[in-house]
């Protein structure tokens, strides 16, 4: 597939997602959202002193794709190219969430189209949860959001320590009343370039989870 247009990029995106404490995830406003028109969502990486990285963005497809989005909105299924400066034309990685009926699953995979790993959904009765999950299935890292802080996930390690953490930042009121357009402060675990992949794709599954529209 080719990639959409991106900006310049002022830092490599391999290093940021390799070595910055913090990203920040900027969803593109799309007014066409006034119309009740749902268009591919689309991101902006940055650093957090707003250098840009790189780009994600959801494939539009065809008809197919433009009336699964019209009907089932934030629950669809979807793929995502994460596209840096060394190189436009194939992404970096890849988040693709299939169909499911009701816990979202989210493969991602590198350039090269091997897995890095699974955001998989939990049930929980009162929290937000999702494992984050290697190739072999063993749990790298849990994303859970308290009941009482419903903009915040906390990144524990498997003995609940935490090591990171995805926060919903204010985008302003127009923005919020109006459309659909969020901004997410990820703060990375050190080390680990697999699973700080993994909380960039828990980041995008969260928005579609529980902060887009779902009317």
């Amino acid at each position: 597939m080719r990639s959409p247009p991106l900006p310049s990029a002022e830092l490599p995106l391999a290093h940021v997602l390799d070595a910055a404490p913090r990203l920040v995830v900027r969803q593109a406003r799309d007014w066409t959202e006034l119309l009740d028109l749902e268009a591919p969502n689309r991101y902006a990486l940055l650093t957090e002193s707003g250098a840009l990285a790189g780009m994600a963005a959801e494939y539009p497809g065809g008809a197919g794709a433009w009336i699964g989005r019209w009907w089932l909105r934030a629950r669809r299924p979807f793929e995502i190219g994460v596209y840096g400066s060394e190189e436009r034309r194939y992404p970096a990685l890849r988040f693709r969430r299939p169909w499911t009926w009701w816990l979202s699953v989210l493969e991602v995979t590198d350039a090269d189209g091997r897995p890095v790993g699974t955001v998989r959904q939990r049930f929980t009765w009162f929290r937000r949860r999702l494992d984050l999950e290697a190739p072999d299935g063993r749990v790298l890292a849990r994303v859970v959001g308290p009941v009482w802080r419903p903009w915040t996930f906390l990144v524990e390690a498997p003995s609940g320590r935490e090591v990171g953490r995805i926060e919903k930042r204010w985008s302003g009121a127009v923005t919020e009343l109006l459309t659909n357009a969020d901004t997410y402060r990820v703060t990375m675990p050190p080390g680990e370039p697999r699973l700080r992949r993994l909380v960039l794709g828990a980041a995008v599954l969260a928005d579609f989870l529980w902060f887009e529209e779902h009317d």
